[in-house]
């Protein structure tokens, strides 16, 4: 073997280093971005590590910040959202100019962590390319001792009508946070009763917030939007598990939402002005047997109907009057024991109307709007007396009362029915109970809106305000 002599040698090496030394700089040259990872301690909940992801570029790059909580499947699920949002924003940047600047900004909130649930809310921020950035949000609620995700519909019992009441208490407040019109169908859409419209929540020690995404309820929502709603309002349908005060409760002390909403709107669902509506009404009540079967049955259908009751029947069923007004319905005044009117003086008018007023609004809290004199008898002296109550009758009666038929009823008003139309039933009878569920099945697979009076009048004038009519 030969020996390499000295001078090869040194001209070999030399030739390594200056390789070694362009390489490093085609390297150092070509690399703009700065990748770093770190790892620390939630100041809020110790046992929870915080991790970041920073990654520097000239022309695009993203700050991230997540919890870690040492268990698997909740980790696993976090992370794997990161990386989608990662991934989504590069693939952006590859379609575009390098030549402005992109970034990604994710920061979160733990909303609430207790032994039995935990919510994190994360905001992004998201600018590609010199554009004006996008706020959005997502949350995620896990239940703790089945490490798994949950979606609203896991907080109910199975078949609860939840989705209904979330859009009527969603509706009425935000209703009331953003001042807008009698009718808004941007935000109607945005709080109808679908799972995509409630799919951000946070459930906390005695309230469920619910998040509404910026644009979710109209072109000038660019923010996200929130309300919290007492766990009371659902505790007839929740399941126990998230209702338990000690399972609960939260790690540290939970500072409550500034404003909880506490009682449901005093009417249901938002009524759309562009579909048809019908007014159900009944009259001579109540009587529980039977008024309560159909108030069951608005409930089915998401409907609401008027109740023009008898104040001699009032005092005896306070707890039926009750659960018509919170359940969104109207009670209207029938007179106290069903004279006619026009035959009577004064004083025994403002009598009979005045003191049935007096009792429903002692036993609800609600005072009628309108009145429905026996026998559909009134005249300008009756108007009068009864003061500053609306008169109202009706447009199609089926004579329930006489017949006490459920297909003749059924018929009756079936064959009649039309848009803005009001019926005349009482809810005093079995077979006209009857009657009245199915006859709602039925308005409401043909797409009418059920009704009361009141929704029934102001509809009416929305139509005129939209040209409708």
């Amino acid at each position: 073997m030969k020996t390499m002599g000295y001078k090869r040698i040194l001209t070999l090496l030399g030739c390594c280093i200056l390789f070694l030394g362009t390489a490093g700089y085609i390297v150092k040259a070509n690399s703009t971005e700065k990748k770093t990872a770190s790892i620390q301690t939630d100041q809020t909940y110790p046992n929870v590590e915080i991790q970041t992801l920073v990654k520097d570029l000239t022309y695009g790059g993203y700050a991230i910040s997540y919890p870690s909580f040492g268990k698997k499947e909740i980790d696993q699920s976090i992370q794997a959202y990161v990386t989608d949002q990662v991934a989504h924003y590069e693939k952006k940047l590859q379609k575009q100019s390098k030549k402005k600047k992109s970034e990604l900004t994710i920061t979160y909130k733990i909303v609430h962590y207790s032994k039995q649930t935990l919510s994190i809310a994360f905001d992004e921020y998201e600018s590609v390319n010199g554009e004006k950035g996008t706020s959005s949000l997502k949350t995620f609620t896990f239940d703790l001792p089945a490490q798994k995700q949950m979606t609203l519909k896991d907080l109910f019992n199975e078949d609860a009508n939840y989705l209904d009441r979330l859009s009527a208490i969603s509706y009425a407040e935000l209703k009331k946070q953003m001042k807008t019109a009698d009718f808004d169908p941007d935000l109607q859409k945005g709080t109808q009763a679908a799972d995509k419209n409630f799919s951000h929540f946070a459930l906390l020690e005695n309230s469920i917030v619910i998040y509404f995404k910026p644009y979710q309820l109209g072109d000038e929502q660019t923010k996200t939007k929130t309300i919290a709603i007492q766990k009371d309002l659902f505790k007839d349908i929740m399941s126990d598990a998230y209702k338990d005060e000690a399972a609960n409760k939260n790690k540290v002390k939970e500072t409550p939402p500034k404003h909880i909403v506490n009682e449901m709107p005093e009417q249901g669902a938002p009524i759309d002005p562009t579909k048809k509506i019908v007014a159900m009404t009944f009259d001579d009540g109540p009587n529980p047997s039977s008024t309560n079967v159909i108030l069951d049955g608005l409930k089915e259908v998401n409907g609401h109907a008027t109740f023009f009751v008898l104040g001699s029947r009032v005092q005896y069923y306070p707890e039926t009057i009750e659960r018509m007004v919170k359940e969104g319905n109207e009670v209207g005044n029938h007179s106290w024991d069903h004279p006619q009117l026009t035959r009577l003086n004064e004083a025994q008018v403002k009598h009979q109307i005045g003191d049935t007023q007096a009792l429903i609004k002692q036993v609800s809290g609600y005072e009628p709007l309108h009145v429905r004199p026996p026998y559909g008898a009134v005249n300008a002296n009756v108007r009068r007396y009864i003061g500053n109550v609306g008169v109202t009758l009706w447009d199609i009666d089926p004579e329930d009362w006489k017949y006490r038929n459920v297909p003749h009823s059924v018929q009756a008003v079936m064959s009649q029915v039309g848009d803005g139309k009001v019926i005349l039933m009482h809810d005093i009878y079995q077979t006209s109970a009857e009657a009245a569920v199915e006859i709602m099945k039925k308005l409401h697979a043909q797409g009418y809106q059920l009704v009361t009076i009141s929704q029934l009048e102001q509809v009416k004038k929305e139509r005129e305000q939209l040209h409708l009519q």
